[in-house]
């Protein structure tokens, strides 16, 4: 026997099948779940991962790893002794990146754009400030790095990223994705610490162009 179309629905109600009215308000829901993280208020990568969570207006909870006592909680669940590591929806997760591929899993994408090629931007700013943060801590622990083959190279590569970004351009004054977020972090964190000479990036539109954006604003870095 055919049913018509006020009969059908009124057999699925009868199912309690959930409609996408149900699954939208259960995405909310799921949206409003916070994070523990754990790291400082300096860290590019821990701020990638804070700049996220705002966009997709996931409440975070910052265990900052500076003191001691945060210091002593991340050995004690990490091995690799690094931030970022998130507590998220009931295991850890160790980096940024997995933290971040998590956030989307679990609450979309948000507002910030995906761009085909963002996987490969996002590796080639992550090389650029993994090279810095090498030499920059290297400084700070006393050692004579600057005008060795080694500084040299680290300061070279990062130099041809930034080129290679900055023209033709491969960065967004339009739209705000994780390329952005991340090439954001990575420059206020070496101006921040004087690691670097950014004014020399190409990438000043970009970040003036996103300066004001709440979730930049308010994650810059401070001691």
């Amino acid at each position: 026997m055919s049913m018509g179309i006020a009969q059908r629905e009124a057999f699925v109600d009868g199912l309690r099948v959930p409609d996408q009215d149900d699954l939208h308000a259960a995405s909310v829901s799921r949206t409003l779940a916070g994070m523990k993280l754990f790291g400082t208020t300096t860290s590019p990568y821990v701020r990638r991962v804070r700049i996220v969570a705002a966009e997709l207006g996931v409440e975070v909870e910052l265990v900052n790893t500076a003191t001691e006592p945060g210091q002593a909680a991340l050995r004690a669940m990490s091995p690799i002794w690094k931030v970022p590591v998130a507590e998220l929806g009931g295991e850890l997760v160790f980096d940024s990146r997995e933290i971040v591929a998590r956030l989307f899993a679990l609450h979309g994408r948000g507002p910030l754009a995906p761009v085909p090629a963002e996987a490969n931007l996002v590796n080639a700013i992550d090389a650029a400030t993994d090279a810095v943060i090498s030499l920059f801590y290297l400084r700070r622990d006393g050692v004579a790095i600057d005008g060795t083959p080694f500084a040299d190279r680290q300061l070279a590569r990062t130099a041809a990223i930034w080129a290679w970004l900055a023209g033709p351009p491969r960065l967004s004054t339009t739209a705000f994705g994780l390329a952005e977020v991340s090439a954001i972090c990575a420059l206020d964190w070496m101006e921040f610490r004087h690691a670097y000479p950014v004014e020399g990036a190409g990438l000043d539109a970009v970040r003036a162009a996103w300066r004001a954006r709440p979730s930049v604003a308010s994650t810059l870095p401070r001691a």
